[in-house]
């Protein structure tokens, strides 16, 4: 039996996201901020930081291997357009209804919060939500920060 309770306290709390960087991220003036949960399948679970100087901090939790960050900056190109779309597209936020083993994403932006799944969304906030994935995407082919 205490086997079984250490491997669920072990999962429970071994993929936590935004405890690393809230230290480093609240230094700097954040412009988005963007987060996947965990579920109970494999799903990617981080937190992406956008600075109001174009510096961005991408951090992975993985349950296996070594927790993952990069550092880098986006071009001005990249933050100018990131912000107007975001301006332009997010309007007010929902109420958010918890679902279990659902990723819940959290995207902050303009003092809004918008919490939600991103598979059940439609509209702009699911624009918005494809251009922040595209972004992290992007930047994790990369590898490292540019």
């Amino acid at each position: 039996m205490k086997k079984v309770i250490a491997i669920l306290i072990l999962v429970l709390f071994s993929c936590r996201s935004g405890n690393y960087s809230v230290g480093e991220a609240n230094r700097k003036e954040v412009l988005v901020y963007y987060s996947k949960g965990p579920c109970l399948g494999k799903c990617p679970v981080y937190d992406f930081w956008v600075f109001t100087d174009g510096s961005f901090l991408y951090w992975e939790a993985d349950r296996v291997k070594k927790n993952k960050m990069v550092k880098g900056r986006l071009t001005s190109a990249e933050m100018d357009g990131l912000a107007a779309f975001l301006k332009n597209h997010l309007g007010q936020p929902t109420v958010f209804r918890r679902i279990r083993d659902r990723p819940k994403t959290i995207l902050r932006f303009d003092e809004r919060e918008f919490e939600y799944y991103a598979a059940l969304i439609q509209g702009p906030l699911k624009e918005a939500n494809a251009k922040m994935e595209g972004l992290v995407r992007t930047l994790k082919a990369d590898g490292h920060g540019r």
